[in-house]
């Protein structure tokens, strides 16, 4: 008769299983803080798992962040392909609708709130190999936000749309990591009333510059 584990072990998926299991811990208590025994009890694997799946607990922290960003970043570009295929959409259309998702997910702490928080911080401390993160960002988002603005937007060129986007990325990303803060000082702030600060301060920025000579 098998034991428990070796039964765990039989489940499906158990790549899927150990990455859930990472995301969980690693938010919680950090990369010294979590260990392979930690992480193979969490996801009911043996620690054999590990290594044959990611090779070591450190391609496992690194893949953890990608595969949450990938998917992440999929759903902003099939947000961005919907508006953009609407009749006549304006900048105000696809800021609401790539802005309010994500403020949300920050409020209710949801995972990928969690992730976005614990990676920025390590790509800050250069724990993180932020090369393959890069490149999907890039294919996944920047490229193709490039490309929507250029569309919405009359005579708009490539790199005005290039640094509206890092402009616009900074705009979302600061609330989405120091939201207890925003609370803090404006006690009655609403998700609502912050989303539509972002989208009208953005859609005016990008209005105005529409062109990389300004």
């Amino acid at each position: 008769m098998q034991n428990g584990e070796n039964n765990k072990d039989m489940m499906p998926d158990p790549r899927g299983r150990l990455l859930d299991a990472a995301e969980k811990l690693f938010c919680v208590r950090g990369y010294d803080g979590t260990s392979i025994r930690d992480i193979t009890a969490e996801a009911g694997c043996n620690i054999a798992a590990v290594n044959y799946h990611f090779g070591g607990k450190e391609p496992l922290y690194q893949e953890m962040f990608r595969r949450r960003l990938k998917r992440n970043l999929q759903a902003h570009y099939e947000t961005i392909e919907r508006v953009c295929a609407a009749e006549n959409p304006t900048p105000e259309d696809l800021l609401r609708e790539l802005v309010r998702p994500i403020l949300v997910s920050a409020e209710q702490q949801d995972p990928w709130a969690k992730v976005l928080r614990l990676m920025v911080r390590e790509a800050m401390d250069h724990r993180l190999d932020m090369g393959k993160i890069v490149e999907d960002m890039k294919e996944l988002f920047f490229d193709r936000l490039t490309k929507a603005l250029m569309q919405i937007v009359p005579d708009m060129d490539e790199r005005a749309a290039q640094r509206a986007v890092f402009s616009l990325d900074a705009l979302i990303l600061h609330p989405l990591l120091f939201l207890e803060f925003y609370f803090f000082f404006i006690p009655d702030l609403t998700i609502e009333e912050m989303t539509e600060q972002i989208v009208q301060f953005g859609a005016a920025g990008i209005r105005r510059c529409k062109r990389s000579d300004l």
